[in-house]
């Protein structure tokens, strides 16, 4: 499931490719030649800009946006605490999404639950479906299948949700895990005639098939 990581992180971006937090998939050598050469104009331009100064903080999370075009989660983290700590990143448009983002790419699933709570409190109307499957991912990575069901649930009533492969996976193995094997058989049904070819799907299919009376 970890593949879908960089499907939420780049769709809310806008212009994200598919990936995952360890970049088993790719950015290509192209993307992160091109994206390195910005973000190299964008350091050469911070030392003339003072600590305060609005336009540092502009810079900064521009360069943390291009790190998480290019995956490379962990320096993208580094450079939004830099900014969560500065005077002017109290006034950032969508920061805590952007930390919640990175922090998901780095496997620290605490912190993204954090700021993506956050981010749903303050700037909810922003890339909402995006957020709230990586809110869940976040959840379901830390073992926490009832807090990942009731976000996907509650994403699931807006008509404008589409219940995608990773919904359905993220459900399916999130009720079995916590042995409501009925609601986990209704979901995989449905699941299934959409994505015949899921493994995740069929194997546990298989396994609620061997629990469940015919």
């Amino acid at each position: 499931m970890k593949r879908y990581l960089a499907i939420l992180v780049l769709g809310s971006l806008a212009s994200f490719s598919c990936a995952t937090a360890q970049r088993e998939s790719a950015v290509s050598a192209n993307l992160e030649s091109q994206v390195r050469a910005e973000i190299k104009i964008i350091d050469s331009q911070l030392p003339g800009i003072g600590m305060e100064d609005k336009r540092r903080s502009e810079l900064l999370l521009q360069k943390a946006k291009l790190l998480l075009k290019i995956e490379s989660f962990k320096e993208a983290s580094l450079v939004l605490k830099e900014l969560q700590n500065s005077k002017e990143g109290k006034n950032l448009l969508h920061l805590d999404h952007y930390l919640g983002s990175a922090y998901l790419g780095i496997n620290d699933y605490g912190n993204a639950i954090v700021h993506f709570r956050k981010s749903d409190n303050i700037d909810r109307d922003f890339e909402s479906t995006n957020r709230r499957k990586m809110w869940a991912k976040a959840y379901f990575e830390d073992e926490k299948y009832g807090q990942a069901l009731g976000i996907l649930g509650r994403a699931a009533r807006d008509k404008n949700f589409e219940k995608d492969l990773f919904y359905y996976e993220t459900v399916v193995v999130s009720f079995y895990r916590i042995k409501e094997y009925k609601r986990c058989q209704m979901v995989l049904e449905e699941g299934l005639q959409k994505y015949p070819e899921s493994a995740v799907l069929r194997e546990t299919s298989e396994k609620i098939a061997q629990l469940l009376p015919r």
